[in-house]
């Protein structure tokens, strides 16, 4: 198996005072997760700290997968447009629904670091909070989304753990274009707290219930792709398994990727994935592999929500199908077997 990078601690932020960019991937997050400062240029042409704000892409995104239904949430921040959704489907497929706002004017933020500090947006009729406060071991999210149409309201009061002597975050900065980078943060996380939909009351209970929660800033060029497969579940053996692969404009996956595996918390870097499937027919199976064929999955739709967005100068073609992978993972400790652990897949390509 050829050499993965290890992670290695992180420096207080991702940006120095000499706009150096600290590239590499890393077992804690930034204390300043500062990427709006570094400096962008067009061509030889600089275009300082105002435009480097300005371009960011900022995202937090959930996955909270229950023994019996799915959650996924994430805020968005492209400071051109602001962007939430809350996405509900049980774990046989049915009784999918969705709440989601968008706009220029929408109020939302994404926190600058994870150790104590709150994503949030904010409207009359749909709200939601994410207090991350790692220094305290603990995200917690408050949802209040009322019901319209056939879509029935959301309310959450949860609590996802994070305790890092139990579990390795990903921690990545990794280059997207000349003098570009993004920084992603990802990780498994054992949840509680109770999640109501409509009359429904749902327990989650960290025994069982896991988020998959994504961190992302990132600097990308005007035209963006990325390929993302996800899940949490148990191996044929019991143990807590949970998966990232990504595929996107990283110009350096074979050094540096955001692909990992954890296996009762402990983290393991794997190769660069490939995807394989139809993006004319996202609910066909999906083939996911890495390049050193230590992964070997198959994802199998059951559903998907997606969007296809045109406004004047911005684009985004985007489908993010749920379901069931199978297959095997091989790593430094062996095997592991993988059978219907719940998850999404996502393909996107962007103009913004």
């Amino acid at each position: 198996m050829p050499d993965r990078p290890v992670p290695c601690a992180p420096p207080d932020a991702i940006v120095d005072a000499s706009g150096n960019i600290a590239l590499g991937v890393y077992d804690r997050p930034f204390r300043r997760a500062n990427l709006a400062d570094a400096s962008l240029s067009l061509g030889p042409i600089p275009l300082g700290r105002t435009a480097s704000r300005l371009r960011l892409k900022e995202w937090q995104h959930f996955a909270i997968v229950l023994p019996e239904a799915m959650l996924t949430f994430a805020i968005v921040d492209a400071k051109v447009l602001g962007a939430s959704w809350c996405h509900f489907v049980n774990r046989d497929g049915t009784g999918q629904f969705e709440h989601e706002h968008k706009g220029p004017l929408l109020n939302v933020r994404v926190a600058r670091d994870l150790w104590d500090d709150e994503t949030y947006v904010r409207t009359h009729r749909y709200r939601i909070q994410v207090r991350n406060h790692l220094d305290a071991g603990e995200h917690k999210i408050r949802i209040f989304i009322r019901g319209h149409g056939s879509a029935p309201s959301v309310e959450a009061d949860l609590r996802c753990l994070h305790d890092f002597d139990q579990i390795t975050p990903l921690e990545v900065v990794l280059p997207v274009g000349p003098g570009r980078a993004m920084y992603s943060h990802k990780v498994p996380l054992p949840v509680e707290g109770t999640l109501t939909v409509g009359q429904r009351v749902l327990e989650a209970r960290p025994e069982e219930a896991r988020a998959i929660l994504d961190v992302h800033k990132a600097h990308y060029p005007r035209h963006t792709w990325w390929n993302w497969a996800t899940f949490v579940g148990r191996d044929d053996t019991g143990r807590s398994i949970g998966l990232n692969l990504t595929s996107n404009v990283n110009r350096q996956d074979d050094q540096f990727n955001e692909n990992a595996v954890w296996l009762d918390g402990r983290m393991e870097m794997l190769a660069p994935a490939r995807f394989e499937l139809n993006p004319n027919q996202p609910l066909e199976p999906w083939r996911i592999r890495t390049l050193d064929d230590a992964v070997d999955l198959v994802f199998r739709p059951l559903g998907e929500r997606s969007e296809d967005v045109h406004m004047g100068l911005l684009r985004s073609v985007f489908h993010q199908p749920f379901g069931t992978f199978s297959g095997s993972i091989r790593t430094v400790g062996g095997t592991i077997h993988v059978g219907d652990a719940w998850g999404i897949c996502e393909d996107h390509d962007a103009i913004w």
